[in-house]
């Protein structure tokens, strides 16, 4: 509890030094990859593309409705 409480607050003092538009759970998956590339882990935040705005997230169905 005591290492996931302390990555949240590591994650969100970093976003909030670099100013960074992403939400913490975004910003932990690019840090989660970035970690085995060759690559400055500055690049993974600066060059995210988010792939998701491209889907119809409107096919969604809703339970309560027919």
């Amino acid at each position: 509890m005591w290492v996931a409480f302390s990555v949240y607050v590591l994650v969100a003092m970093i976003k909030k030094q670099l100013g960074l538009d992403l939400s913490l759970y975004k910003i932990l998956q690019i840090l989660s990859v970035t970690i085995f590339e060759k690559t400055l882990i500055l690049e993974g935040f600066f060059n995210y593309v988010d792939e998701t705005d491209d889907l119809n997230v409107c096919k969604q169905l809703n339970l309560f409705e027919f």
